[in-house]
């Protein structure tokens, strides 16, 4: 019998690169925003930790996520990672819509 081999997405080819310096804002402004969404389903998700009397995250997700950004994007990619934590950890402040 032969052996599965799990299935793994392929790549995506990268898009072209933007030549507007608008192009930039855009996604930034994407990116800001999926940010945002992240953060706030991470606090949803800990009060409703908190409220089953439970510690508001697992060290063993968190670690994980370090992980795969660590894997995927290297020291910056860690760096990424624990500024999304700490932004997820915080009781107020930017992870809001509507801007500055």
């Amino acid at each position: 019998m032969s052996e599965l081999v799990p299935m793994t997405n392929p790549p995506r080819p990268a898009p072209p690169a933007p030549t507007d310096p608008a192009d930039f804002e855009v996604e930034d402004e994407e990116l800001i925003a999926q940010l945002i969404r992240r953060v706030q389903r991470s606090r949803g998700r800990q009060l409703n930790r908190r409220a089953a009397g439970l510690p508001a995250t697992t060290l063993a997700g968190e670690n994980e996520m370090v992980r795969q950004y660590t894997a995927r994007l290297g020291r910056p990619g860690r760096d990424i990672a624990l500024a999304i934590l700490a932004l997820a950890r915080q009781r107020q402040g930017p992870a809001r819509d509507g801007g500055s």
